[in-house]
């Protein structure tokens, strides 16, 4: 594979940088490919592809640090003049470091797919969806895949190149009885080029996101009360992805984590595991370096419940005296650096139980769905939430009636510590450029505010 290195506009940029005195010159270039194909009423609805590009320079002019990004290197004096107009701009900042080996760590993410055998999957995933009981119509039945490739070059053409994507494939279906409608969406990590597995998949998500959504006709009230709660898996997920800053070191360093004064002490039950890894495949961000150029690598973050580690890209490992642990990202090419995660995973250090099970062990409580409000109604720096939900009622060790409009109200570290029993059923949610994986958890208790 060529990489970006050998380009004669990138070569040519950086030799320009350094003939007008810039020194400390790092280049960063984000390369993006995607497509994304989606089925309505057995046509194609939407299909698009594309490539793009971004340019970001930071380098040091005049003793000052600086930055200026670009969607073309035929910006280049335009890029050059900005450059020195930031210089000095951003107070104090780290310069770029040179990189000293380097390194190819991409790999063959792409998936080159007629567009016809795509669509004709995903008429078979609408098809499958509509055969289903009170199933009224397929709000999104959806193709999508992307590659992101990451290099990043110093002002001696040493690079460093890395590579993320994955295919997914998202269905959302609509019930119907009468004047009551509920829609439910489920989505998974796919591989079209094995269409057999393929079919089965988006047949499985297909069927489940009908039953779901027909669990949800007829809403009802719930009175207030202490229940026993079952998370669903996509719900739980949700959660974490929120709660992923109280991880992060520079807000833990500056009292604005809920995890802050927790280190090696006890946030969540004795068979909680959370833990990063940016290797594993139930993700969807497969990485090898940061977006810094530091290694990455698995980690975790909380063990049989004690909060285990932070998280640090370079700037907060400095203030703190330690080193990077691979987690400086940018939230978009644009970006500044800050803290971010690849794969974030929740799991359980003994057993693990099939729905079923936590159902039954749950008379009496709520099955939760969905959760709305998690931006408003869920407090990082003290871990408290209050969030909007809607589900089913639990009873005779079933799924039952579905209750809407009440809230769900607690704290995310008790929430953690009042988890008995974690689920065989593992799916992911992104979250932001995160990926997080949890199964379906049960909770002795929450408080619901209902009727």
């Amino acid at each position: 594979m060529t990489g970006v290195w050998e380009e004669t506009n990138v070569r040519n940029f950086i030799r320009r940088l350094k003939e007008e005195g810039f020194e400390h010159i790092r280049l960063s270039v984000n390369s993006r490919k995607t497509l994304f194909l989606a089925v309505q009423c057995q046509k194609v609805k939407t299909y698009e592809c594309g490539n793009s590009r971004m340019y970001a320079a930071e380098a040091v002019w005049d003793g000052e640090y600086c930055c200026a990004s670009a969607n073309s290197l035929d910006e280049g004096d335009e890029m050059i003049c900005r450059l020195k107009e930031t210089a000095g701009i951003f107070g104090s900042r780290e310069f770029p470091d040179k990189i000293r080996e380097s390194r190819d760590y991409r790999g063959q993410r792409w998936r080159t797919i007629e567009k016809e055998e795509i669509a004709e999957c995903l008429r078979y995933a609408e098809r499958e969806a509509l055969s289903c009981e009170k199933a009224d119509f397929v709000e999104r039945c959806e193709y999508q895949q992307y590659e992101e490739t990451i290099t990043l070059l110093d002002e001696d053409l040493n690079y460093l190149a890395d590579d993320d994507g994955d295919c997914t494939f998202t269905i959302r279906v609509s019930a119907r009885d009468g004047d009551s409608v509920s829609a439910a969406t489920k989505l998974a990590v796919v591989d079209i080029k094995e269409r057999e597995e393929f079919l089965r998949t988006v047949q499985d998500l297909a069927r489940r996101a009908a039953k779901h959504a027909r669990f949800g006709l007829h809403g009802e009230k719930l009175l207030s009360g202490s229940y026993p709660i079952v998370l669903e898996n996509c719900v739980m997920a949700e959660f974490i992805g929120h709660y992923l800053p109280i991880f992060y070191a520079e807000n833990i360093r500056q009292n604005s984590s809920a995890l802050t004064g927790k280190e090696k002490k006890q946030a969540g039950c004795r068979f909680l595991r959370i833990e990063e890894d940016p290797f594993s495949v139930k993700g969807t961000r497969r990485r090898r370096i940061d977006d810094e150029g530091t290694p990455v690598s698995g980690k975790i973050l909380i063990k049989e419940g004690v909060f285990e580690a932070s998280l640090y890209n370079k700037k907060s490992a400095a203030e703190a005296g330690c080193k990077s642990t691979g987690n400086g990202f940018k939230p978009d090419a644009t970006a500044d650096i800050g803290t971010g995660v690849t794969n974030v995973i929740l799991s359980s250090e003994k057993d693990v139980f099939a729905i079923k099970e936590m159902i039954r062990a749950s008379e009496g409580g709520v099955y939760i769905t969905k959760v709305e409000g998690m931006f408003a109604g869920a407090d990082t720096e003290s871990g408290d939430f209050s969030l909007l939900a809607s589900g089913n009622r639990i009873e005779n060790g079933q799924v039952c009636t579905a209750v809407c409009q009440f809230t769900i109200s607690g704290n995310i570290c008790e929430l953690w510590k009042d988890i008995e029993m974690i689920g065989d059923d593992p799916v992911y949610r992104m979250t932001g450029a995160a990926c997080v994986v949890s199964p379906t958890v049960r909770v002795k208790s929450l408080m619901v505010s209902g009727e």
